[in-house]
């Protein structure tokens, strides 16, 4: 088990982190960075808010969030710092009201042929928002802390070949979840991917990876190696494919009913394939993928997901948005499993952009939940209204006491 830190202290050791990272890397003077804040406030009304399938909860809410991105960028490098806040407040339901923050951390310098990264994030958020890829569970409200890492990398071995190298580690934590099954985890990856360019219309692409998954409460430990081989594509000026897929190989320890330890392999297809279409004012996206995600459940899911994102303004002050997502996840061994599930949601939204810097959003919101184990389907209705105000981005000088 791990001693748990006081959320005050986790967020002010990071914010020194990722500050001091900041100084080291470009010697920060003020008058060379950006900023450029973001706040919302949306009102809702959910017919199921918990996605139960069994005597669903409905409620008005509201979701008040603050966003601001710090940065600053030369021919050579980059760097972006991304902090936020949100608050969730529901009127039925009062025992679901939560405050979810961020902050985040990315970086790049260009070293001649070497280009090296870093990206890190501490997410304080709620099990409400924070499990719909993987276990579904978010008819909960219990405190989860997410610290990321991931270095990396970049090698220009020639005009045409790059080699990338990365690292990943992610420890999840979860507060007072007593008989809940969320169980915390950790995930550590390595990365190595070969990409050549074989015209200028197409690239191919080679990858290995590494994954190894620990969740200790239940003695549950994984070793997953992937293999992937592929390509990017422009099909036109305005559209572009990418496809990869490979195998997997995973080896899992997990403890038997009688307390001993069995040890168990699978093998699974590992599929990326994405499709973008760039229209003169607008975009469509299609993204489908096959993979191993660590989860809270006490075990790596097989998980099939599917994500459709469509960007059209249909005039310059009214815009359409439509975003879906789809998960499928199932036991990696095969075989039925508790945790095996459907997910679907989609939600259109209608933008009016009042001026400048505000806008309003109206969205509808559906919602579906499908235990196999069950047999069980929980369905959710919700509208959303939006206000918005981004301000124009700014040199932070303009707010130093010295000027």
């Amino acid at each position: 088990m791990y001693a748990r830190r006081p959320a005050a202290r986790l967020w002010c050791q990071s914010g020194g982190l990722l500050l001091g990272s900041l100084i080291l890397a470009n010697g920060a003077v003020a008058d060379q960075w950006y900023i450029a804040p973001q706040v919302s406030l949306r009102t809702l009304y959910d017919d199921n808010v918990r996605l139960l399938s069994v005597s669903p909860q409905s409620s008005f809410g509201t979701i008040a969030r603050a966003h601001a991105k710090l940065g600053r960028r030369t021919e050579i490098s980059n760097i972006d710092i991304d902090a936020g806040l949100s608050n969730y407040w529901y009127a039925n339901v009062p025992e679901l009201n939560t405050t979810n923050g961020f902050l985040g951390l990315s970086s790049a310098y260009q070293l001649g042929p070497s280009r090296l990264g870093l990206d890190a994030r501490v997410n304080y958020d709620s099990t409400l928002t924070s499990e719909i890829a993987t276990s579904g569970l978010v008819q909960v409200n219990k405190r989860r802390t997410r610290l990321f890492a991931k270095p990396s990398w970049s090698y220009a071995l020639s005009e045409r070949s790059t080699l990338d190298l990365s690292a990943s580690y992610t420890n999840v934590t979860y507060q007072d979840v007593q008989l809940i099954p969320l169980y915390n985890y950790r995930v550590a990856t390595l990365d190595m991917n070969g990409i050549y360019l074989w015209s200028d219309r197409a690239q191919l692409f080679a990858r290995l990876s590494y994954e190894y998954y620990d969740a200790d409460k239940v003695d549950t430990r994984s070793n997953s190696i992937g293999l992937l081989a592929g390509g990017a594509y422009a099909l036109s000026e305005s559209m572009s494919l990418t496809a990869l897929a490979g195998v997997r190989f995973t080896s899992e320890n997990t403890p038997t009913p009688r307390g001993a330890s069995g040890d168990q392999t699978s093998t699974g297809p590992l599929v990326d394939l994405k499709l973008e279409k760039r229209f003169e004012v607008g975009k469509l996206l299609l993204d489908v993928s096959q993979a191993l995600l660590p989860s809270s459940t006490g075990e790596l899911l097989n998980t099939t997901a599917g994500t459709v994102v469509f960007e059209y303004p249909v005039t310059p002050r009214w815009s359409f948005d439509l975003n879906a997502n789809a998960y499928i996840n199932r036991y990696p061994g095969g075989g039925r499993n508790i945790n095996d599930r459907n997910y679907f949601s989609i939600s259109p939204q209608l933008t009016r952009k009042l001026s400048e810097w505000w806008q309003l959003d109206l969205a509808y919101r559906f919602r579906y939940q499908k235990y196999q184990e069950s047999g069980n389907n929980a369905v959710s209705n919700a509208v959303f209204l939006t206000l918005r105000y981004t301000w124009p981005t700014e040199p932070v000088s303009r707010w130093s006491l010295l000027h």
